[in-house]
């Protein structure tokens, strides 16, 4: 574990030599790019230097993606840990620099690492359990390199800000075929609440479901979670 986070260290400071933790830097909360979620995050957007906490679902990875391409476009890094390894590269293309540890504990050392190197004004670290104890030095981390870590596993106590959303069974846009039947999925409602200490507001956005051809097979390095043939 110690050579592939030296290794992670290493590749950081040559690809970022620039990097510089944002704590030494003026910077305001992280806008996610979605209007009305800016609105109910205190200040404005996610805390900067911070551990945020999303419970999965409900649209959280679709919020989250749209956030990561409003920083790119703001012209600042993101990364996107995938403790899972369920992310698709081919669908991930000119999205958040993707990283795919070897086991949940590599991906937590993973998360430190890019969090703190003050590289990535934004880490999103999915599918990976935490215990207490690392979530303390997870948000040590972001305190140190400036970087918003946003942990899709609710956060624990240890997070500033907690979020939770749902997609409303009726926020279904469909797209319908020559014939009028509803076809494939436009977009969704998603409903969201925002929890800090003294803080507590929700709101409703919708987002964009993103089209992707039919994959029959998985990458090499991914799990294939369509269940043992029978």
């Amino acid at each position: 574990m110690f050579t592939e986070v030296h290794a992670l260290r290493e590749l950081l400071e040559r690809r970022f030599p620039d990097a510089v933790p944002v704590t030494h830097r003026t910077a305001g909360a992280l806008a996610t790019g979605i209007a009305a979620l800016d609105r109910i995050l205190p200040g404005g957007g996610l805390p900067r230097g911070r551990l945020v906490g999303w419970a999965p679902g409900g649209g959280a990875t679709a919020a989250l993606r749209a956030a990561c391409l409003a920083a790119q476009a703001r012209g600042e890094r993101t990364a996107w840990v995938d403790g899972r390894g369920t992310v698709c590269g081919d669908s991930w293309r000119g999205e958040a620099a993707l990283f795919r540890p070897n086991g949940a504990r590599a991906a937590l050392e993973c998360a430190e690492e890019l969090v703190r190197s003050g590289g990535f004004a934004l880490v999103v670290l999915a599918g990976a359990r935490t215990p207490d104890t690392e979530r303390v030095r997870l948000s040590r981390a972001a305190h140190e390199g400036g970087g918003t870590l946003v942990m899709v596993d609710g956060g624990g106590f240890m997070a500033g800000v907690r979020l939770a959303s749902r997609i409303r069974p009726d926020g279904f846009r469909w797209r319908t075929d020559p014939f009028g039947e509803p076809a494939e999925v436009e977009s969704v409602t998603v409903r969201t609440r925002v929890e800090a200490l003294g803080w507590s507001k929700e709101a409703e956005f919708s987002l964009s479901v993103a089209r992707h051809d039919l994959r029959l097979s998985v990458e090499p390095t991914l799990g294939d979670r369509r269940g043992a043939a029978r």
